[in-house]
């Protein structure tokens, strides 16, 4: 991946306390959304850290609501968005799965799309609140990867995963909860601490086990490789045309969002 690096960081990694680290995607401005470069950077970071356990977080009002679109729109669409948005195999998911450390997200606001697949890859999830969850594929004429409809169904089940997908609506935190894809309800900002007080408990199981006991669980619950169909990868081609929906409607979300209109994140709160 590639991206301008004279920009400041996308993300922060800090030491919370010994053997516990907080990696916090730090794009408030554009609701924490993945571009390339986000994307590459979280790679990396977890490729890196050393610890017992790791809390990833958002910075300000939201988890992550997806995708960059605006990264995408505009001329060179096609190769761009298709790298980006509906792209199988993006590292950082293999990096946080294949961790040896448990990885626990603290959720805020928003997880939308490729926000929400992130969130799926950690070992438990903490929400406040107000925290809602979504896949807009439909609101954005995108075929959605086989990989990531894997993912999502692996915590959201197969009901849910339909829901959010087919009928284009959004989940609640508590409904969240009720379906087991969320460990546990906070207040607003206390998820972070939340999260870190389930840190601490990884923290004091003994590493090798945790190591092997996550590995163990990632091939029992995900049996087959999550490697790309070549059924699906024909069905997303055609969204990726000149002439397909996606380009229109991600042109039409970037047009929005820079008029006041809807935009992703509002959307979110719609049931």
């Amino acid at each position: 991946m590639t991206g301008d690096r004279s920009t400041p960081a996308r993300i922060r990694v800090d030491e919370a306390e010994p053997g516990i680290t907080v990696v916090t995607l730090d794009r408030p401005g554009r609701r924490n959304a993945l571009d390339t470069r986000t994307l590459d950077e979280l790679t990396r970071a977890f490729e890196g850290i050393d610890a017992r356990a790791v809390v990833l977080t958002g910075t300000g009002p939201a988890f992550c609501a997806g995708y960059d679109l605006h990264s995408v729109a505009g001329p060179g669409f096609e190769p761009r968005a298709e790298e980006l948005i509906a792209h199988p195999t993006h590292a950082v998911f293999d990096a946080i799965r294949n961790a040896a450390f448990p990885v626990i997200a603290a959720i805020t606001g928003p997880a939308l799309g490729g926000g929400l697949e992130l969130a799926c890859c950690c070992d438990a999830r903490v929400a406040t609140r107000g925290a809602s969850f979504g896949i807009p594929a439909g609101d954005l004429g995108l075929v959605y990867s086989d990989t990531g409809i894997r993912r999502f169904a692996s915590v959201w089940g197969g009901s849910l995963t339909r829901e959010m997908l087919l009928l284009g609506r959004y989940v609640d935190a508590h409904r969240a909860w009720q379906a087991g894809a969320v460990t546990e309800i906070t207040d607003e900002r206390c998820h972070v601490e939340a999260a870190l007080r389930l840190a601490r408990r990884a923290a004091r199981l003994a590493p090798v086990a945790t190591a092997a006991n996550k590995r163990i669980v990632g091939d029992v619950l995900d049996p087959t490789p999550l490697r790309p169909s070549c059924d699906a990868a024909a069905l997303r081609r055609a969204c990726f045309a000149p002439t397909g929906e996606l380009r229109t409607r991600v042109e039409a979300f970037v047009q929005g969002s820079r008029t006041g209109g809807p935009c992703e994140e509002k959307q979110a709160h719609r049931h």
